[in-house]
């Protein structure tokens, strides 16, 4: 092991914590949103940087990440420290915001730091085959998932039950839709890079990006970090996996399934904290 790959692995982590850590700043300061006009005002501009600087933190993430790629010349490596980031993001979260985290939660956590690390790990690593597909059955596909998370979310807000995990999850979902239509608009304009700027996936990619942002601060306003961040990384990871088996007809391997589950099963503990924490 060199040095310039392992100096691609600690910017990976770099990218990783900044990622993560950066949606904990946001999540500290997120109230200051609903002063709507006076957001500006002299007892509101501080918490408001705050805010810019976790959004600023976790854009940032894409420099490290970035170089992390080049040195290492591993995506599956820079993958996989996913589970860094949200072990930062947890240690933040009890230190510096206060949040509580019980045994189930704690579980949970693992468990997804644990599947989304491998996962990326693996997704990463599989080899490209040729790809194609109709633009009908994505667009009925991406519009189905659309309307089910525009539901989810409804319920959520009005029932006031599961609300950061829930936007979280669609935060994750519009990030995961966003990078299946960046790879969609490649496929189709041949890998092409100027050539994908004449179809409307990236365009279409850019809005669902938009959007992940602004669920992601709902989800802040009444949900944990320790339950929105985890559901934000499981979505991203499961989406655009989900996309790949019925957009471009592919069959993931045992081991993926397992790990599907994995998530699945800490998301579900997150959710139980969730729900035992509202009913006590």
């Amino acid at each position: 092991m060199n040095l310039t790959y392992i100096l691609g692995i600690v910017l990976g982590m770099v990218g990783a914590l900044m990622m993560n850590i950066g949606k904990g700043v946001q999540k500290q300061k997120v109230h200051v949103l609903l002063q709507g006009q006076k957001i500006l005002s002299r007892q509101n501009r501080r918490d408001f940087g705050i805010w810019l600087v976790g959004l600023t933190i976790t854009t940032g993430a894409i420099l490290p990440f970035s170089l992390g790629l080049k040195f290492s010349g591993s995506p599956s490596t820079i993958s996989a420290m996913t589970g860094i980031g949200l072990i930062g993001l947890v240690l933040y979260a009890i230190k510096v915001i206060g949040e509580k985290i019980s045994t189930t939660d704690a579980a949970g956590i693992v468990l997804v730091i644990v599947g989304t690390s491998l996962l990326g790990y693996l997704g990463a690593s599989k080899e490209t085959v040729a790809r194609g597909f109709i633009d009908i059955e994505l667009t009925k596909a991406v519009v189905l998932m659309g309307l089910v998370s525009f539901c989810a979310c409804i319920a959520a807000f009005k029932f006031r039950c599961l609300h950061g995990i829930t936007f979280g999850l669609t935060a994750g979902l519009c990030i995961g839709v966003g990078l299946f239509l960046g790879d969609a608009a490649l496929v189709r304009a041949d890998r092409s890079f100027t050539g994908q700027l004449s179809n409307p996936y990236p365009y279409v990619a850019l809005a669902f990006a938009i959007t992940a942002v602004i669920a992601t601060q709902i989800g802040f306003l009444r949900g944990r970090a320790l339950e929105v961040v985890p559901a934000v990384n499981s979505a991203t990871i499961l989406t655009p996996l989900y996309l790949e088996i019925i957009i471009y007809r592919t069959c993931p391997e045992m081991v993926a399934l397992s790990l599907i589950a994995t998530i699945f099963v800490g998301v579900f503990l997150l959710s139980t904290g969730t729900l035992s924490r509202v009913s006590s």
